[in-house]
């Protein structure tokens, strides 16, 4: 009996030295821990305290600002498994993930560079006319009751009193592109807090580890929004948010943007474009919509792309926010047509609510190749499939060029619906959908920049509707 005892205390204390061996050479995980709804300060305090006793390897415990600044958006902390588990059951901790990889697009082949010449402007007053223009831009511009063909340029106004900037979160702009280099042009960077932690020092505007989406995405749809040759809004400043594709790097993107916005005072001066769609997550959902709706309480339009997963109906973030009948206080969602005026076949729209339609196939816009005045076709409204080719993602986000377009037309409208008054939702975003648009006989409301095709007047009549296809 008693060597059957030594026996079990032997076994006993084994057991205890591998468990604890195991436990320190357990994998080490970055994982993104998320609060609980009605967090108090005190509560804050608990779970930090806490989280700081499970920490491994001597590793700081990161915690991430939220727009208010009161409560933290998340926390991020490396964790072996039994920390894991502990902090899972936490009673204020809502959820806990790996902090992977979250935006990134795989298996998108190379886009077909299309060579077109592109026009000079000509500068009457306040007034623009370039001519030949990209057949998308010409798509906008065209009056209603005319057919495209009676307007061969893109004709474009700006009201040069305010200064209007639009906020792009994306990885970052090939700047030496011909479309960003004229001296006029304006353009500030923004850092979100994972981008500089990641690149430990301060990030130029190509430290990127993913330079082959340069081309494919990033500097399109900037050149889509404000380039100078194939933008919707040639005097708007754009400001590229750069953000860390992980769990974490997306979630700082709103709050990050809020802040800028608002310290800056430019809350009746600003647009914010999003060109991705994010897989549904419980905690990711709830803070992107309640960043996006502070936005445009705040009187800033926000404009989504639908998704290019169709046809269907909305599936991802952001867009999925505005698929409701009254949805005047969501992002403004964009779908895709072709140079008919039909819309795309992978285009996907809301079931329910207003949405806007603007062109989105075989788009010129420009490229990230170290050529400087290269161009490509794309064609999308934010992301998901393009041309067969699925990005099997988290979020995706390629071949996006109509939300960046009509994000653009809205910047060169902000000034006048601050001279109407037209401060706040749902003004504003009645306005965009009322009168940045005119509906073509197949029932779209396709995107308007309210010009009359010619040099004559800034603006057509405020009410009107067409017989023509675009």
């Amino acid at each position: 009996m008693a060597i059957y005892s030594q026996c079990m205390v032997v076994v006993l204390v084994a057991g205890f030295l591998l468990g604890n061996l195991q436990v320190r050479g357990a994998p080490l995980t970055e994982y993104i821990i998320w609060p609980k709804e009605g967090i108090t300060g005190q509560d804050v305090e608990n779970v930090e305290s806490h989280l700081k006793r499970l920490l491994v390897n001597r590793t700081g415990l990161y915690t991430s600002e939220s727009a208010s600044g009161s409560i933290p958006n998340f926390w991020l902390a490396v964790l072996n498994h039994v920390s894991y588990e502990n902090v899972a059951k936490h009673p204020k901790i809502a959820e806990i993930s790996p902090n992977e990889y979250y935006c990134q697009g795989q298996g998108v082949s190379p886009p077909k560079v299309k060579a077109q010449a592109l026009g000079s402007l000509d500068i009457r007053r306040r007034i623009f006319d370039q001519n030949p223009a990209l057949d998308d831009l010409r798509i906008i511009s065209q009056a209603p009751n005319t057919p495209l063909t009676a307007n061969p340029g893109f004709t474009y106004s700006f009201d040069e009193s305010e200064e209007t900037f639009i906020y792009i979160p994306d990885y970052g702009i090939n700047r030496a592109h011909w479309e960003f280099s004229t001296p006029s042009r304006r353009i500030e960077w923004l850092y979100t807090p994972q981008t500089v932690l990641h690149h430990h020092d301060t990030p130029t505007e190509l430290q990127w580890p993913y330079p082959s989406f340069f081309g494919a995405h990033s500097t399109c749809i900037a050149s889509k929004a404000v380039g100078r040759e194939v933008g919707s809004a040639r005097h708007a400043t754009l400001v590229v948010v750069k953000f860390f594709p992980t769990r974490a790097g997306v979630a700082e993107i709103m709050p990050a943007i809020i802040k800028d916005i608002v310290s800056k005072r430019r809350t009746h001066h600003s647009v914010v474009s999003l060109s991705f769609g994010c897989q549904r997550e419980r905690s990711i959902d709830r803070q992107m919509t309640v960043d996006i709706v502070e936005l445009i309480r705040r009187g800033v339009p926000v404009i989504v792309g639908s998704g290019n997963n169709g046809p269907g109906f909305v599936t991802r973030l952001p867009a999925k926010i505005s698929d409701r009948r009254d949805n005047l206080w969501g992002p403004i969602v964009v779908g895709a047509v072709d140079e008919d005026g039909e819309k795309a076949p992978f285009s996907e729209e809301l079931q329910h609510g207003r949405m806007l339609w603007a062109p989105g196939v075989d788009i010129g816009c420009a490229t990230g190749a170290p050529e400087i005045a290269k161009y490509e076709t794309e064609s999308g409204t934010s992301f998901g499939k393009w041309n067969d080719h699925l990005l099997d993602s988290n979020c995706a986000n390629i071949a996006v060029v109509a939300a960046p377009l009509v994000a653009g037309v809205v910047a060169e409208q902000l000034t006048e619906m601050n001279r109407q008054g037209l401060f706040y939702p749902p003004l504003r975003n009645e306005y965009i959908y009322e009168k940045l648009q005119w509906t073509r006989p197949n029932g779209l409301p396709i995107l308007w920049n309210r010009m009359d095709g010619t040099l004559s007047a800034l603006e057509a009549p405020s009410n009107a509707s067409g017989t023509a296809n675009a």
